[in-house]
C-alpha cells in the first residue's frame, strides 16, 4: 500500500505525462504536444511506475493501453488534475491567464453553425476556446474535449449529458442536375440516381447510415468522411446527397429534391461531472444550449409542406 514515502517520491510532471499518454496513446504524439522527445515521455512513465511499484500502461497495436492498476490510478490522477485546475481558477480570478475550454463537435454542426456564433460571442468574454471540428466524435471521458457534441447519446458514470437539439436532413442536388434529370416525385424515383455519401467502413456513428432508410444498394459515385466534401460534390452536379437542412436549404448552389422526405437526427452535449463546476465550462455550455434553443427554426426546419415525411 502506498505510504508517505511513496508520496514524497511522486513527481506531478510524471503524472502529467501519464495522463497525456493515456489520452493520446502514442509516445510521439505526446512528445509533440508537450514539446519534448519520445524518450523523455517513456522515461517519465517509467519513473512514475517505479515510484508506485506497479505497471500502469502496456503497449498494444493501437498504442498504450491502461492495465487494471492503471485504470484505478487514472481515475485518481484525473481527479487530481481537475482539482488543480479548479484551484487555479479560484485563486487567480483576476489573473492574466484566461481559462481555456476545449469544445469537440462533429464537422457539420461545428463548421456551419457553431464556429461563427462562438467566435462572435468570445469577443465579449474572458475565455479562450479550442474548437475541435472533425468528421468524428470526441469524448469527454478521455479528455479529448471539455465539452463534446455528438450524434450518439454519451455514456459514462461521470458524464453530464443533455439532448442539445434535433435536426433535419433532406435530399439535395445542384439546380443543373435537377434540370437535366427532370422531376423526382417519389422515393422510388431517387433510387436509380448516382449518390454522394459517407465511406461506410469509416463511419464514426450509426446515426449517419440514413441512406439505408432509402435502400441498401444505392449507386455511390463519390464518398467522403467529410460532410463538407459531400456538399461540394453535390454542388458540382455529381448526383444526389443527403445533407442537413441548416447547411443546404439556403445554399444557392443546391436544390431540395422531394422536399417532403426528411431524415431526423439528434445532437447531444456532454461534459465531465467535475468539469461542469468550472465557471468557464459552464459559460460555454450555457451559451451553446441557448444558441440551439433560440435557433430551433433553423436547426429543425423541415423545408417542405406540412405533410413532410420524417424518418429516423
Amino acid at each position: 500500500m502506498p505510504n508517505e514515502d511513496t508520496l514524497h517520491g511522486l513527481n506531478w510532471n510524471d503524472i502529467k505525462f501519464f495522463l497525456a499518454l493515456v489520452r493520446q496513446k502514442r509516445l510521439t504524439r505526446v512528445a509533440r504536444t508537450l514539446g519534448t522527445t519520445h524518450v523523455t515521455v517513456a522515461n517519465r512513465l517509467s519513473a512514475l511506475e517505479k515510484a508506485l511499484s506497479v505497471q500502469l500502461l502496456a503497449q498494444s497495436s493501437e498504442g498504450y493501453r491502461l492495465t487494471k492498476a492503471g485504470e484505478q490510478f487514472f481515475r485518481h490522477a484525473e481527479a487530481l488534475e481537475r482539482q488543480l485546475i479548479l484551484g487555479l481558477e479560484r485563486t487567480e480570478p483576476g489573473g492574466s491567464v484566461q481559462p481555456k475550454v476545449r469544445v469537440g463537435v462533429t464537422e457539420g454542426l461545428g463548421d456551419n453553425y457553431l464556429s461563427p456564433r462562438i467566435a462572435a460571442w468570445l469577443r465579449g468574454q474572458a475565455i479562450d476556446v479550442d474548437f475541435i471540428s472533425l468528421p468524428k466524435s470526441t469524448s469527454v471521458t478521455s479528455r479529448e474535449a471539455d465539452i463534446s457534441i455528438t450524434l450518439e447519446k454519451p455514456r459514462g458514470e461521470y458524464v453530464i449529458r443533455r439532448l442539445l437539439t434535433q435536426y433535419v436532413l433532406g435530399v439535395y442536388a445542384s439546380p443543373e442536375y435537377v434540370a437535366a434529370h427532370g422531376p423526382m416525385s417519389s422515393r422510388e424515383a431517387l433510387l436509380g440516381h448516382p449518390w454522394i455519401g459517407y465511406i461506410e467502413s469509416m463511419l464514426f456513428a450509426e446515426e449517419l447510415k440514413y441512406h439505408y432508410e432509402l435502400a441498401t444498394n444505392l449507386n455511390f459515385v463519390f464518398q467522403s468522411t467529410s460532410i463538407r466534401a459531400q456538399q461540394q460534390a453535390a454542388r458540382q452536379g455529381l448526383g444526389l446527397s443527403i445533407l442537413p437542412n441548416y447547411m443546404a436549404l439556403e445554399d444557392p448552389q443546391l436544390q431540395r429534391v422531394l422536399p417532403e422526405l426528411c431524415f431526423v437526427r439528434q445532437y447531444w452535449i456532454s461534459t465531465n461531472r467535475d468539469l461542469h463546476r468550472f465557471e468557464a465550462v459552464n459559460l460555454v455550455w450555457n451559451f451553446i444550449l441557448e444558441c440551439c434553443r433560440r435557433d430551433q427554426a433553423l436547426l429543425f426546419q423541415v423545408g417542405g409542406d406540412s405533410g413532410s415525411e420524417a424518418t429516423g
